[in-house]
């Protein structure tokens, strides 16, 4: 809380004050909300035009009052619910770490992006260094598994406009690539990202489930192509699958048949 005001950022400050204040008090007008705030009226004014259109804030057309929407509930409702699935992951992740002696990562898809919630590193000398951030989702196999759970509504409207970033030469380039690629993950129910992501890589991932049956993170392993060469994907792949499963089991998730006999 004592980060050096020289690196705020006015707007996004005004933006969350102006948040903030609206959860407190709703239905504010611009004017009413500006003398709070101790900000302009045309400043809050294209504040709140931005949190409308990204969906926080919503205007009623009769009273040109705003008010916050359920955006932000949604948000940290999210938020709330990663926290709580890396702390149900983590047994389950750190057994699959020290059977595969490789490195483990936990991803959920952000955007068009895979983001990591937990990973540990392999117990080899010679290891992946793996970066906690964003990753273009299409490039990995965490990505994979979560672009194939994707309603195609919604996998259309994270596409649209998109370029597929290349980062690799291995990388998957085109749109129906991608689609056959997806459509093979969503039918083996594991992903492999053969040095897509980085050359002299390769990774297996699977899918994670809530109790709902909803596709909620990916869980991988990674390890250098000379660890993990093609004749070792089917065993990894049993080996993922096995420890994501056991995750969703912890997160409610029943298997098919055990569904189908209750």
């Amino acid at each position: 809380m004592n980060q050096p005001t020289r690196y705020a950022v006015p707007a996004v400050e005004g933006a969350l004050s102006a948040l903030e204040t609206l959860a407190n008090t709703p239905r504010l007008g611009v004017s009413e909300l500006a003398k709070r705030l101790g900000l302009s009226k045309g400043s809050v004014y294209r504040l709140l035009a931005t949190l409308v259109r990204r969906g926080y804030v919503e205007k009623d057309a009769q009273s040109d009052r705003y008010q916050v929407t359920y955006r932000l509930f949604a948000v940290g409702s999210r938020a709330v619910q990663c926290l709580g699935l890396r702390e149900m992951a983590q047994p389950a992740i750190e057994r699959l770490g020290v059977e595969t002696g490789e490195a483990v990562n936990l991803g959920v898809l952000d955007g068009f992006r895979t983001v990591s919630l937990h990973l540990i590193e392999s117990a080899y000398p010679l290891s992946l260094s793996m970066r906690i951030g964003g990753l273009p989702a299409h490039a990995t196999a965490t990505g994979k598994i979560l672009l194939a759970a994707l309603d195609p509504a919604e996998f259309a409207r994270r596409l649209e406009g998109r370029r597929l970033e290349r980062v690799t030469e291995r990388t998957i380039k085109s749109r129906p690539a991608l689609l056959a690629e997806l459509a093979r993950v969503r039918t083996q129910g594991f992903a492999v990202d053969d040095e897509e992501c980085s050359l002299g890589m390769r990774c297996v991932g699977a899918p994670i489930r809530d109790h709902r049956g909803i596709v909620v993170a990916a869980l991988s392993v990674v390890a250098p192509c000379q660890r993990l060469t093609p004749a070792m994907l089917p065993g990894m792949a049993d080996a993922v699958r096995a420890a994501a499963g056991e995750i969703s089991r912890r997160l409610g998730h029943l298997e098919a048949s055990e569904d189908e006999g209750r």
